[in-house]
């Protein structure tokens, strides 16, 4: 992962505000992004530095204490100067919800009172202390007093500008406290709805939207929901305008910092017709470099955009690819199943076909993939061992936290011991078996996600035996759900980009920092799960979602 190492002891602040006002005749605002940081790997690189001359690292993937703090304040007390919320306390479970599945440790609060906000921003940050990354996430009754931003807690009775500084928590406060505990990337989400009866009475004040800040710390990336002056939609449905935006930019091809604020950015525009435009202001190259990630240290988790138009199959003598790739063929196929006694492992024949993964045309010679994910039965008969979390699942549940390390030595063992050369499947072929031979299937085997897939609201937290769900139209099981799955690939883009149009066999890109995993697993929502879902890791990195099918070039 690439962070900002800094040789005094201030960490690097990223303080994304993302503040929102509603128009008089909506409800109040609501946001919630989704953040987290990039995979981790032992290795540590410093050739590189950012534009303030500090060096560009990647940190050990052990240190990884993340932090986050979320408060929704909707039950307002006095709501002649403050109305309820309709959303703040949701958006906060919600936040919640995806930073836990982050692999942050969340403080989670709703409905606050001054003293309650004091004392629980004062205790985040003794706990960000020394941590790779914090984030605080605010939604509720914002106020702009003298160029200062202000967080409304419940209880506040404000009947005055002069009372603000007093009965409202100051921004400043929190920013101190993740500033001076050297947490090495401080994230800060203000979702702060300005439309209430007592802004028109300040004096000093504009009445409308935020002012543009008079300083900046370095390294400082300053994000509002509108410009300057202007206020912003809340939006009709359960997030705001700029969160629905941010939402849909999390699910994207660019998960830098500069790609999600720019993609949401763009959707805000689109949406309101141009009359919100989202400010950002900040160093161009923290946007480039800082990443959000998916759960539990998934790099570049993101939707692919696809569309699979199977054709007839084509297994006419083709020159073999580049190394890795399954050997082209040609003559008859067999489609009768491969039973490798001595391993105990079924293969199934999955036939040559043509696809259009992003559009491009991809074709694949025939070949076989694991009627099943490997079993921990299967692992520890190669390498004399179970690394699995869920080890008392039993010998037909599936392998996992294995990193794609630890599969290359066990793909090693294995194929000395058969004589036959076992491989991790290519991410064409993965995606091809998982659709049942380029079929355009919401999950892999169809669209009912329960009867296919073992996934986090019916998993009951833990691994399932495999092959206990539906297979899909090729008779292969558990490919959504269950375990995330490594495969060959370099992660490099959206599926098939890396692709030239043509390409037969194809093996993604050349190099990089992490390698593809597909499917989801029994930790993950439904979404992960779809057949056009994919993430990535550093390779070695291992984790309890992580697991493994095999491949075979048909001979």
């Amino acid at each position: 992962m690439k962070l900002f190492s800094k040789p005094s002891n201030l960490g690097l602040l990223i303080a994304t505000l993302l503040l929102c006002c509603s128009f008089s005749f909506v409800t109040a605002s609501s946001h919630a992004a989704e953040v987290t940081k990039m995979k981790k790997t032992k290795k540590t690189v410093a050739a590189e530095t950012d534009d303030r001359g500090l060096a560009i690292v990647e940190k050990s993937r052990d240190s990884r204490k993340r932090v986050a703090l979320v408060i929704g304040n909707s039950s307002y007390r006095h709501t002649d100067s403050m109305p309820k919320l309709a959303n703040p306390a949701n958006d906060a479970d919600d936040m919640a919800a995806a930073l836990r599945r982050f692999g942050f440790e969340v403080i989670a609060k709703k409905n606050l009172t001054k003293e309650e906000m004091d004392e629980t921003i004062t205790d985040f940050g003794r706990r960000i202390a020394d941590s790779d990354a914090a984030l605080f996430y605010y939604a509720g009754h914002g106020l702009q007093v003298k160029g200062q931003n202000y967080m409304v807690p419940v209880d506040a009775n404000i009947d005055s500008e002069a009372k603000v500084p007093y009965r409202a928590v100051n921004v400043n406060q929190l920013l101190e406290e993740m500033d001076s505990n050297r947490s090495r990337v401080n994230i800060v989400m203000l979702d702060a709805c300005r439309n209430n009866p007592i802004s028109g009475k300040f004096r000093s004040g504009s009445t409308r939207g935020l002012a543009p800040p008079a300083t900046m710390p370095k390294g400082t990336v300053i994000v509002y929901a509108t410009e300057p002056g202007n206020v912003s939609a809340d939006g009709s449905g359960r997030n705001g305008v700029f969160t629905s935006g941010l939402l849909s930019a999390f699910k994207g091809n660019d998960l830098t910092l500069g790609g999600v604020l720019y993609a949401a950015s763009k959707q805000v525009q689109d949406a309101t017709g141009h009359q919100q435009i989202p400010y950002i202001n900040g160093p161009a190259t923290v946007q480039r470099e800082f990443s959000f990630v998916l759960p539990s240290s998934m790099t570049d988790l993101q939707p692919s955009p696809m569309l699979p138009q199977p054709v007839e199959p084509n297994v006419g003598a083709i020159p073999a690819g580049r190394p890795g790739v399954a050997p082209t063929k040609s003559g008859p196929v067999t489609d009768s199943p491969l039973q490798d006694s001595a391993i105990d492992m079924e293969f199934v024949l999955v036939p040559g076909g043509c696809f259009s993964p992003s559009g491009t045309e991809v074709c694949l010679d025939r070949f076989r993939i694991g009627k099943f994910e490997v079993t921990q039965g299967q692992w520890q008969k190669v390498m004399g061992s179970n690394p699995s979390h869920f080890s008392s699942c039993g010998d037909d549940c599936p392998v996992e936290n294995v990193s794609w390390n630890m599969i290359q030595d066990y793909l090693q063992k294995l194929n000395s011991q058969s004589g036959t050369r076992y491989r991790l499947p290519t991410e064409a072929e993965w995606h091809y078996a998982c659709t049942s031979g380029g079929k355009n299937e919401e999950y892999c085997g169809g669209s009912d996600v329960n009867a296919v897939a073992w996934y986090g609201k019916n998993s009951g937290s833990k691994t399932h035996k495999v092959g206990t769900k539906q297979p899909n139209g090729l008779g292969i099981y558990d490919m959504s759900g269950n375990v995330w799955e490594w495969v060959t690939d370099w992660y490099g883009g959206w599926f098939g980009s890396t692709y030239p149009t043509g390409s037969r066999n194809p093996t993604g890109a050349d190099s990089g920092r992490s390698r593809v995993l597909r499917g989801g697993s029994w930790g993950d929502n439904v979404g992960d799960t779809r057949a056009a879902y994919r993430g990535g890791n550093s390779p070695g990195y291992r984790h309890e979602f992580f697991g493994v099918r095999l491949a075979v070039s048909e001979d």
